[in-house]
């Protein structure tokens, strides 16, 4: 046997002299997306990754392979792909500098995050976190591979759907890990078939973790929700939309309704408007009479009314109830299907026209037929009381008798057609529901996931069609479009949009308009009300990131160096508004026109040229150079030195598998633009460090 190298699907060896794999089928020469890592590029000098699997507003997920152990792992990047790029030919992430403040933010959160699931790792029902480190000006973070199938694809290999005698023996383990997670402050947001998998051992696996942003609409990134199983509250982004255990509690009901009925759940965006989710029981009786109740009482509409945790999920799905209040149950569900019939038949009926009998005695009057064009149908009933009482009126002609056969045999014909298009679809596209990852794999089925790569499209004269630009970043948007047309932006405070989002438009979308035209938008400057946020213990640069994720522009502050000196060097010691103090957890209400004074004791200054600030992150402590330059760079640098993150240490008595190296991305060099050179009073003194 010759040279062997790696196919970037399945990971598996086979001859060099190949081009397909022939374990998989996987073609070497197929092209990748370049905004993603090119197959076959070895990142922390042991992980080879491969080809790209999925990707979301927060990442990508890559195949990959440990060249020291030999296993293979899946790859998870940070990349958010309206804040970033990646410069071309190279893995170096480009980051713009005016989403800078944004990017660091959502890296903290990512960190976090992936840092507490490693925490984790022993649990058997959580895709363990192997390791964690930055490179290419971003973190990322080894899963162990996933060895199992989706729990959606389980499904409709048994049926679609599982009776409840299989679910209370596989899916308590399940439970009891969601409930640690939300114990160690993790909301999943995201529970659906597609992101539980299970394997040969009938073990569920809980994946998919994002940050928040990731699962809610207009949160600052391209979100991803799960049609069916997404709650209300994820649909908005206003404080009035408030998240918690009850929005994961959401998830687990729709996912056990799915796999006890077979039907995927009725949207909560749909059932808003017109709520119609049958009971499972009135589906199918053999689901006990109390779970289906539970069930319904999990995917309450409003969060308040709803379950509000996993642990009082799981105690009412799995208490027993007495006869008498099993068959209470019962009649309460029958009487609430038939009240929701009855009220779907009224709705049915305030629809449908009237239709008055015309007196047998009164002449029949004929008129030339309308145009066909312009012809309305009556309703089936009406028609054929009509063709009734006109038959005795008339003598039918020998066109009349061959008309009926002709066309019946017409109708015929379509019906067939419909048929046979109806089972070549079936026998095509065999997808029994939309699947929300699929636009982001390489082979996947339905996409709920906002695509921003829509294209001008112009006529014959030149002119363009108006684009929607509700929900983009203003930024980001008049840059990309800037050849067709300008962007003129008017700043206003909102609770519905993030910072930076177009939510308004002077030409509705769809309207043709000259190349070049200027376009009048509104953009939000962030929400009208922020809560200040505490600063204990955090350094000036972690403090403003805190600031910008609360919702209070750099508009809305000032950073004074504190006359005292008194406290930590690079920390902050007082906030005052008006000259009066005000305390961490103060409502501040961004369109007051005030500012908040923050005082803070100055870092040190290293040649008078950089500033050092310092970052720490549990048991960690990192520190960030920002230099003054002449030459402001699209991409922040990659820094030199990566700190190791620690778990604290446990007791004596236990003993846990050691935990994994995980480095934290320490925030970049980033180059500002140079300050103005002011000819000096003397020949001494040092310049003054740069504030970020």
């Amino acid at each position: 046997m010759g040279d062997l190298k790696h196919c970037y699907k399945c990971m598996e060896e086979y001859d060099a002299e190949l081009h397909v794999c022939p374990h998989c089928g996987y073609d070497e020469n197929t092209p990748h997306n370049p905004m993603y890592i090119a197959p076959g590029t070895l990142l922390h000098e042991k992980y080879l990754c491969g080809i790209l699997l999925e990707f979301n507003g927060e990442g990508a997920t890559y195949a990959g392979k440990d060249i020291n152990t030999g296993k293979k792992v899946q790859i998870r990047e940070y990349t958010p792909i309206t804040l970033c790029t990646r410069i071309k030919n190279r893995s170096t992430i480009s980051v713009n500098y005016n989403n800078l403040a944004k990017y660091k933010a959502f890296m903290a959160e990512y960190t976090e995050l992936n840092k507490s699931l490693a925490r984790l790792r022993n649990n058997q029902n959580i895709i363990p976190v192997l390791d964690m480190f930055a490179e290419n000006n971003t973190t990322y973070t080894i899963f162990e591979h996933i060895d199992g199938v989706k729990l959606l694809d389980y499904l409709k290999e048994n049926a679609g759907e599982l009776s409840w005698d299989q679910v209370s023996r596989i899916f308590p383990p399940l439970f009891t890990t969601i409930g640690i997670l939300h114990n160690a402050g993790i909301i999943h947001r995201a529970i659906s078939p597609d992101t539980v998998y299970i394997n040969d051992k009938g073990e569920l696996k809980l994946c998919g973790f994002s940050v928040a942003a990731v699962r809610t609409v207009n949160a600052g990134l391209e979100y991803e929700l799960f049609k069916g199983y997404a709650a209300p509250e994820q649909y908005s982004a206003s404080s009035n939309s408030r998240q918690g255990t009850w929005t994961d509690v959401y998830g687990v009901s729709a996912l056990l309704y799915r796999a006890l009925t077979g039907c995927m759940p009725i949207d909560s965006v749909t059932r808003l408007k017109h709520d119609d989710l049958h009971e499972p029981y009135i589906l199918d009786s053999r689901i006990p009479p109390h779970v289906s109740s539970v069930i319904m009482k999990g995917m309450s509409l409003s969060g308040r009314d709803r379950i509000q945790t996993i642990t009082e999920l799981v105690t009412k799905l799995f208490e027993q109830p007495s006869d008498d209040e099993e068959t209470a149950t019962v009649a309460a569900i029958q009487a609430a299907e038939a009240k929701r019939e009855a009220a779907a038949k009224q709705a049915a009926a305030n629809n449908m026209p009237r239709l008055q009998r015309r007196n047998p005695n009164q002449p029949v009057r004929r008129s030339a037929p309308p145009q066909p064009q312009h012809r309305q149908e009556p309703p089936v009933r009406e028609r054929r009381y009509r063709e009734e009482e006109e038959y005795s009126y008339e003598r039918a002609s020998t066109v009349d008798k061959i008309k009926v056969p002709i066309i019946i045999s017409v109708l015929l014909l379509a019906i067939l057609l419909l048929i046979g298009v109806f089972v070549y679809n079936i026998i095509n596209e065999p997808q029994e529901e939309e699947d929300p990852r699929a636009k982001r794999r390489s082979s996947s089925s339905v996409s709920e996931v906002v695509d921003d790569d829509s294209e001008i499209t112009s006529d014959s004269s030149g002119d363009i069609e108006m684009p929607s630009l509700i929900g983009r970043f203003y930024e980001q948007t008049s840059e990309k479009w800037a050849e067709y047309f300008t962007l003129e932006p008017e700043y206003e405070y909102t609770e519905d949009y993030a910072m930076d989002m177009i939510y308004e438009q002077s030409i509705e979308e769809g309207t043709m308009i000259t190349q070049g035209a200027v376009i009048e938008v509104k953009v939000s400057k962030g929400k009208i009300s922020a809560i200040i946020p505490d600063f204990k213990d955090v350094t000036v640069a972690q403090y403003k990131i805190r600031l910008e994720k609360a919702g209070i522009p750099e508009d809305n502050y000032e950073m004074v160096e504190a006359k005292t000196g008194n406290g930590v060097t690079d920390s902050i010691t007082e906030i005052q508004l008006d000259g009066e103090k005000v305390d961490p957890g103060t409502m501040f209400n961004n369109k007051s026109g005030k500012k908040l004074t923050i005082y803070y004791v100055s870092p040190k200054t290293v040649n008078g040229t950089t500033a050092v600030y310092s970052e720490s992150y549990n048991n960690t402590t990192v520190s960030y150079n920002y230099t003054d330059t002449t030459t402001v760079a699209s991409y922040y640098e990659e820094p030199t030195q990566q700190a190791v993150w620690t778990e604290p240490p446990t007791q004596a008595a236990y003993t846990d598998p050691p935990a994994p190296v995980a480095t934290d991305p320490p925030a970049p060099v980033v180059p500002d633009p140079p300050a103005p050179v002011t000819p000096p009073a003397d020949n001494g003194g040092g310049g003054e460090a740069a504030e970020q």
